[in-house]
């Protein structure tokens, strides 16, 4: 019975595993070098990839990121995940689509991309559209009219696009597939975690450990400001003052949810905002007299580089800077910040003993891992010897009720790599953990009305997943991609 299942498993495999190289939209990756000086930074098939479409597009994905990191995303974090060049492999992938929707003959009407602006809710005001909203959101995004309306335009080209690929599976997909849902294993097994591992530190090792990735073990560049500041909170700002920049900025206002806040859940923080734009002129008076030596400075700080306590837009700012240039006032906080740069420390390694409070976790966390799979592989080569414990029979769709040591979702995330192994014993991985396992039995169980109907629709989403990411690949060849140098 095993060895059967075993045999098909090898199509669960591939089939399962569609899933997860079906995202297309960011699975496809061609590492292009590229400039970025021109109103065009390169061209696809007919396509030609712009400049301001570009730099939307960053500022739109960098925005998501930095609300996903609770405001702590930066620069240095957008360079090391590689940002522009998932914007610019996004474009070149829609740039594809839009080259097949050309040929095709697939086009979107002005009167459509209207209608899908006017019923965005960021622009309505009580359910209506506001213009005066839409032209305020391209003003304060820096967005002209034609750029954005195009990107609409562009995406909405693409969505019909696909929904003319709209494949079903055939019966036989749908009865092989649906093997992976009916299979139950019933397991020996040991779970071994690094926690279980007896780490001792030797100096030695720790030093030459130390000493093979001293370079990762520096201390921050530092910055030292004399700043003058330019508070707000003495600025006087009336409540008809304050509802005309809200109805004027309404859509900067949202909740967690996304959704646009009243005037009266947001009116503490347009209040605020309002005294800032107010004391921006004040702020350049006290600019100009610092400049000019008329004033002297508040206070003389130092940060770290990237020190939350400065926002974004300085610290980009101050990288490209050197000592003794001044900065024109910067919001920071509630008020401005006139900055001067007066020294700047460059990063140094840390010598082994500053070193050693960081380098000690991660030299016994290598350590553990590599004393985990030494034992890990010891047992699974005596199974059938070892003392273990025999589990239920396990199944995709029982796999969250089993108790076998680990938490639901690390038990889910085994059973998903068991069921697309076609191993009969082996060593599966979940976080610091590892199971140890030999399957003992196998058998068949059936699937009810509703999970054969889930089934089938999770099997024509697959197939559509797919499909999409084959053409895109295809595409890619059809119509060369470009970047300007």
């Amino acid at each position: 019975m095993i060895s059967w299942m075993q045999k098909n498993n090898k199509f669960l495999i591939i089939t399962i595993w569609i899933a997860t190289i079906s995202f297309i939209f960011t699975g496809a990756t061609y590492g292009f070098k590229y400039g970025i000086k021109s109103s065009s930074i390169g061209k696809v098939g007919e396509i030609e990839l712009s400049r301001e479409k570009f730099q939307m597009e960053y500022r739109n994905l960098y925005n998501r990121y930095n609300q996903a990191f609770q405001g702590k995303f930066d620069e240095e974090q957008a360079k090391a995940m590689h940002l522009q060049d998932q914007v610019l492999n996004s474009m070149a992938v829609q740039a594809m689509i839009l080259n097949l929707a050309k040929d095709f003959g697939i086009v979107v009407s002005d009167k459509e991309v209207a209608e899908n602006i006017a019923s965005m809710p960021m622009f309505q005001e009580n359910g209506v559209f506001n213009k005066s909203i839409y032209e305020n959101f391209l003003k304060n995004n820096g967005l002209s009219a034609r750029t954005f309306e195009s990107n609409i335009k562009d995406s909405l080209t693409i969505q019909k696009t696909f929904s003319l690929m709209n494949l079903k599976g055939i019966e036989e997909e749908y009865n092989r597939f649906g093997i992976a849902f009916e299979v139950a294993d019933k397991l020996k097994y040991i779970i071994l975690s690094m926690n279980d591992m007896n780490v001792s530190v030797d100096e030695n090792k720790l030093k030459e450990f130390w000493e093979a990735r001293k370079d990762q073990y520096q201390t921050p560049k530092q910055y030292s400001f004399d700043i003058v500041w330019e508070d707000t909170k003495d600025v006087e700002v009336s409540d008809s003052e304050i509802k005309k920049f809200f109805d004027e900025n309404s859509y900067k206002y949202t909740a967690n949810d996304g959704k646009l806040l009243s005037f009266e859940d947001a009116k503490d923080k347009v209040a605020k905002d309002l005294k800032i734009k107010k004391s921006k002129k004040d702020a350049n008076k006290k600019y100009i007299a610092f400049k000019k030596g008329e004033i002297k400075k508040d206070e003389t700080k130092s940060y770290d580089l990237g020190d939350f306590n400065l926002p974004k837009d300085v610290w980009d700012e101050v990288m490209s800077k050197n000592i003794g240039d001044l900065l024109k006032p910067k919001v920071v906080g509630n008020r401005y910040a006139i900055i001067k740069i007066v020294d700047i420390k460059q990063p140094m390694v840390k010598s082994f003993e500053d070193a050693k409070e960081l380098v000690t976790p991660q030299y016994k966390a290598n350590l553990a891992k590599e004393l985990l799979a030494k034992k890990s592989e010891e047992i699974l080569k005596n199974i059938d010897e070892e003392k273990a414990k025999i589990s239920d029979f396990i199944t995709f769709k029982n796999a969250y009720e089993q108790k076998i040591g680990l938490n639901q979702q690390e038990t889910i995330d085994f059973a998903t790599k068991l069921f697309t192994s076609n191993k009969e014993k082996g060593i599966i991985s979940i976080g610091d953990k590892v199971v140890v396992y030999k399957i003992v039995e196998q058998k068949l169980v059936s699937l009810d009305k509703n999970e054969t109907e889930g089934l089938r629709e999770s099997v024509n989403q697959l197939k559509e997943q797919s499909f999409e990411s084959n053409i895109i690949k295809e595409l890619g060849k059809k119509y060369p991609t470009k970047f300007y140098k």
